[in-house]
């Protein structure tokens, strides 16, 4: 009885993780047929990302996740279950840190189930998306950063820092690692100061420690870079954010056209120009006037109505360009987007064609302009936090080409389908039926507890703000509370400023990371807003 009630906390653990494992059995990998997307993880994979033969797509997105599948299928773990160890694997860090800033273990325990049991997590884990993925090394990054400010301990600064590296690339909104890595200096300079330290040495200690967690950072990302390089001939993360590739995007930008529209940001009048003023460019022409460049306008015909591109221009350039035969090889490709830059930016600056100042290759020009629809984006994002799950009925997409059916079959070690019936498999027996029951419960009611915890966390921040005085900036809660409001804030507002100015139909995914997050720090702040009203006067 001694040894279960000191080890009470670490047994409940267990036990929910094994109930989420229990939950999830009858789940496996959905078969998408997402070139680009879930279909291009998998594939990639399977050549380690740097064996891929090269392409347009080899290099299109980063390597964090596709590595990752690839060492889940070299040690036998399926894919659907390695994504559950991972990502309970970075709640339970987020726990460990929870419990150094003094958190009840019951509370522990219950923001631990709340977290694993997210709709979210059951919903997307069954997509080879590396969402899920971000997901797990956000909350273990996040983790390390607070258990490096509660311990004082280097070797925490040291792992923190590799999983801000993977992190970074996981996906391609790295720029929110900054923002995440600058708050926890701050907070850092607000810990417990040792009376025998002055607050100059109190500051160079902090700085040392978060310069490990940079420097780590900086290590991994420049080798992977340079592997990328050494393969790719483009030292950055992806294809997407290369030199060449952004150089092109920014200079199509500058060009002006005499009509600007929302979410189109590079229109068909701005690439007519284009091809006047760059030779290069004009060898396109043909492909985007074509099957190719007609079929990358139909999503915005069918969002918007309109011939455009939209924000699938990028991806529609690449394909054109490889069609073209640009993409024989890395050097090529490179050079012909660096042509093409210095041809547009050429006649920009000539005024041969109307300009404009352009900040960011992944930045509209007008996008400040419309700021206005932002009020709008922020409850349409803020409905994504309350999304439901429901099982889906099928295992594949309807144009699953048994080419495709059988990569996932061998590198998420898939169940093989059962003849040709596309329905998802469930074991006869009971207890996999009450495993869905359970997911189906989980799926209908769990937007309600979100709307409970909102409200009463919007009560609690009035009654933090009533007892401001009592609150301490040295306070471990506190400070876990800022790091997470913090992380949650800067992608919520990212998103919802995407959603405004960039992109018109967001995938509920993309706030994934930051779902189970919501959860937790509802849960804190509510009960540390209880705390502070208990909490004795000081004298």
């Amino acid at each position: 009885m001694l040894f279960l009630r000191r080890h009470a906390l670490a047994f409940g653990l267990f036990l929910l993780v094994l109930f989420k494992l229990w939950v999830v059995h009858t789940e496996e990998i959905y078969g998408s047929s997402t070139e680009y997307d879930a279909l291009w993880f998998v594939n990639s994979a399977k050549h380690w990302y740097w064996g891929s033969p090269y392409s347009w797509t080899a290099f299109v997105r980063p390597p964090s996740y596709p590595l990752f599948i690839a060492l889940a299928h070299f040690c036998g773990i399926p894919l659907r279950i390695a994504i559950e160890l991972v990502q309970m694997g970075g709640f339970l860090v987020l726990i460990a840190a929870l419990r150094k800033a003094a958190v009840p273990r019951v509370l522990c325990l219950l923001i631990f189930a709340l977290m694993v049991l997210h709709p979210g997590c059951l919903k997307f884990n069954n997509y080879s998306l590396s969402d899920s993925f971000y997901t797990a090394i956000l909350s273990l990054a996040l983790g390390g950063l607070l258990l490096t400010l509660f311990t004082k301990k280097i070797i925490h600064a040291v792992w923190t820092g590799v999983a801000f590296a993977v992190l970074w690339n996981a996906r391609e909104e790295s720029f929110l690692i900054p923002i995440i890595l600058a708050l926890s200096l701050g907070l850092a300079f607000f810990q417990p100061r040792s009376a025998a330290h002055s607050r100059k040495v109190h500051a160079i200690f902090w700085l040392k420690r978060m310069a490990v967690i940079g420097g780590m950072l900086f290590l991994v990302v420049t080798a992977v870079y340079a592997a990328n390089y050494r393969v790719f001939r483009s030292f950055a993360k992806s294809d997407m954010s290369s030199p060449g590739f952004e150089a092109i995007l920014k200079a199509l930008l500058r060009i002006k056209p005499t009509h600007v529209q929302r979410y189109i940001a590079f229109s068909n009048e701005a690439i007519r120009m284009a091809y006047e003023v760059s030779p290069t460019f004009a060898q396109l022409k043909p492909e985007f006037e074509g099957q190719v460049g007609r079929n990358w306008q139909r999503p915005a015909f069918d969002t918007r109505g309109i011939d455009e591109y939209g924000p699938w221009f990028m991806w529609a350039l690449r394909n054109v360009t490889a069609n073209t035969g640009f993409y024989r090889d890395p050097e090529l490709a490179n050079r012909f987007y660096r042509d093409v830059a210095g041809e547009i930016n050429r006649a920009c600056d000539e005024r041969r064609v109307p300009s404009r100042f352009v900040l960011s290759s992944f930045l509209d020009p007008g996008a400040i302009s419309r700021i206005r629809y932002l009020p709008r984006s922020i409850p349409y994002v803020a409905k994504m936090f309350l999304l439901t799950y429901e099982k889906s009925p099928v295992r594949d997409d309807t144009n699953l080409a048994p080419w495709m059916r059988s990569l996932y079959e061998e590198i998420c070690f898939r169940r093989p389908a059962v003849g040709a019936s596309n329905a998802t498999i469930i074991p006869a027996t009971v207890s996999a039926a009450l495993a869905i029951r359970v997911q189906t419960f989980v799926g209908d009611t769990y937007h309600f507890l979100v709307m409970g915890l909102a409200l009463a966390s919007l009560a609690a921040l009035l009654v933090l703000v009533r007892y401001f005085r009592r609150l301490r900036m040295s306070d471990a809660i506190n400070t876990t509370l800022l790091l997470l409001a913090g992380t949650i804030a800067s992608r919520f507002v990212f998103f919802a400023f995407l959603h405004a100015t960039w992109w018109p139909d967001l995938d509920p995914r993309y706030l994934l990371p930051v779902m189970p997050l919501s959860t937790c720090f509802f849960i804190l702040l509510i009960y540390q807003a209880i705390a502070i009203v208990r909490r004795p006067v000081p004298a």
